[in-house]
C-alpha cells in the first residue's frame, strides 16, 4: 500500500488570527527592530515608524481593516527597511 501524500503545514503568525495584513505589519515591526539592532539604536525616524506600525496593528485588531492610504505608507516603510 502506498503512503498518503503529505503537505507541509504552514505556521500562522501568533496572534494574527489568519489575517495576512496583520501578519505583514508584525513582520514590518520586527524588521524595524532588526534594523535598529544593526544600526546600534533607534533613530528618530525609526522610533516614529515603529510607533505608527504598533498603532496600526492595534487598530487592525480592533477594527479589522486598514485604509488604502495606510497600506501605501506601510509599503513605503517596507521598501525603506529592506522589504
Amino acid at each position: 500500500m502506498r503512503p498518503t501524500k503529505r503537505t507541509k503545514a504552514t505556521k500562522k503568525e501568533r496572534g494574527t488570527k489568519g489575517n495576512p495584513v496583520l501578519s505583514k505589519l508584525l513582520k514590518l515591526k520586527y524588521r524595524i527592530n532588526d534594523t535598529a539592532k544593526i544600526e546600534n539604536g533607534f533613530s528618530k525616524d525609526m522610533g516614529s515608524d515603529k510607533s505608527w506600525v504598533i498603532e496600526e496593528i492595534s487598530n487592525l485588531r480592533n477594527d479589522g481593516w486598514l485604509t488604502a492610504t495606510k497600506m501605501k505608507v506601510a509599503n513605503e516603510m517596507w521598501s525603506k527597511y529592506g522589504g
